[in-house]
């Protein structure tokens, strides 16, 4: 796929429906042309009732690997403070090889207050979360490119640490979700997918701040893949789906991530992966998609 191309993904993830349902979504998206499908990183459900059944999204993760051969695949995204990054890299790099690497690694600071309570997790204050992320990003980075990694940082430590096997590809390539300015330091330095959750015009702003921050560092800004998952508003209509790629392609997003509702999938998912999407691929290749 071209770098440049528009890329499409659902989001099923693994709350408030049956295992059976989450299966049947990404056996539709497999079989009819999307792109990417995708849990998330959460304990317990989101939803109206936290007793909401609520499967573990790297466990799921490595089964629903086994049961797909063409999608990429990930969890929106990953808390950072869920667990040792080191032990999370292991995680990762067992399901991108379950899956013939294609594994996307979709990466966040770590958010829900009451989740953490719950479970006993420490939640640092907001800064210390974005140096934590900083430091797990350079540890995962370390341990993808060295036979072994010795690190000795504020909060994690690796001693002559072996990480074999290596990901297929050499690199699991990274999703960070997040609009936060000192947050986008660490896109800049460590993300191949920027999810930056914003309506167009402020991601817009970040995304030229973002660049900036790519030029401090080195980095061709083009590397990285700017993306935006939205939940069921733009999946209204047909209409309301093309505005919102529309609006978002212009800006320079080229992956789209969308919900499946909590129900069998409507008619209108049909139609998006047999028309709608190929049109639209098609007029952002010829160009029809661009600011006049």
């Amino acid at each position: 796929m071209s770098t440049d191309q528009l890329e499409f993904g659902i989001v099923t993830g693994q709350h408030r429906r049956p295992l059976s349902q989450i299966m049947e979504h990404w056996q539709y998206a497999e079989e009819n042309g999307w792109d990417s499908a995708w849990a998330f990183d959460h304990f317990f459900s989101l939803g109206d009732s936290e007793t909401d059944e609520t499967l573990e999204g790297w466990t799921l993760l490595a089964g629903m690997a086994m049961r797909t051969e063409r999608l990429k695949l990930g969890l929106m995204v990953t808390g950072n403070t869920h667990r040792n990054p080191a032990m999370l890299a292991k995680q990762a790099v067992t399901v991108d090889h379950l899956s013939g690497g294609r594994l996307i690694l979709g990466m966040g600071a770590g958010w829900n207050v009451r989740e953490h309570e719950a479970y006993g997790i420490d939640l640092p204050a907001p800064g210390e979360r974005v140096d934590r992320f900083g430091e797990a990003m350079e540890m995962i980075h370390l341990l993808e490119t060295q036979e072994r990694t010795t690190f000795d940082g504020e909060y994690y430590r690796l001693a002559d640490a072996p990480f074999e096997p290596k990901p297929v590809n050499g690199h699991m390539p990274i999703m960070i979700g997040t609009s936060g300015k000192r947050m986008l330091r660490h896109v800049a330095r460590y993300a191949d997918y920027w999810d930056g959750g914003k309506p167009p015009e402020e991601f817009a702003t970040n995304g030229k701040l973002l660049n900036d921050y790519c030029a401090e560092v080195g980095r061709n800004p083009a590397d990285i893949r700017w993306t935006i998952s939205a939940y069921a508003d733009p999946l209204r209509s047909v209409d309301t789906f093309r505005a919102h790629v529309t609006d978002y392609a212009r800006i320079g997003v080229r992956t789209f991530l969308f919900n499946t509702p909590f129900s069998d999938l409507p008619p209108l998912f049909i139609d998006l992966a047999k028309r709608i999407i190929p049109e639209l691929r098609q007029q952002h290749a010829a160009g029809e998609l661009a600011l006049s």
